[in-house]
Formats: structure tokens, C-alpha cells, sequence
């Protein structure tokens, strides 16, 4: 999870988006973007996507570490 939090926070940033700005378009409160990017919890799928699709990325782009 720490990797995925890491890759959110890095394409968050790349996007010049914040933490509220990407809570508002996943439609998820933006404590969870924080404890997300912080890898202080498990996240579900369902959460992980609509993140992704806040981002513009396809899912699978979260989990793309060697970049």
C-alpha cells in the first residue's frame, strides 16, 4: 500500500492537484486521500478506482512503481 500511496501522491501532484481537489472528484472525503497517500490503511478496489478515475489514469497505472 505504501508504494500505491506513494504513486497517488506523484500523479496527484504531476496533475497540480491537492488533496481536497482529488477527494472532490473521486467523490471521497479528503481525509482518506491523506491516509490513503500515507499508506495508513487498506483501501478497497472500489476506492482505488474512483481515484484513478479522479486522476484520469487507468487503475492499473496505480500500481506502475518502476516509473
Amino acid at each position: 500500500m505504501k508504494k500505491v500511496g506513494q504513486r497517488i501522491r506523484h500523479l496527484r501532484k504531476e496533475k497540480g492537484m491537492s488533496q481536497q481537489d482529488l477527494a472532490l472528484e473521486a467523490d471521497i472525503p479528503k481525509t482518506q486521500v491523506g491516509r490513503v497517500e500515507r499508506a495508513e490503511n487498506n483501501t478497497s478496489l472500489v476506492t482505488l478506482n474512483r481515484i484513478a478515475n479522479a486522476l484520469e489514469v487507468p487503475l492499473s497505472t496505480l500500481f506502475l512503481f518502476g516509473e
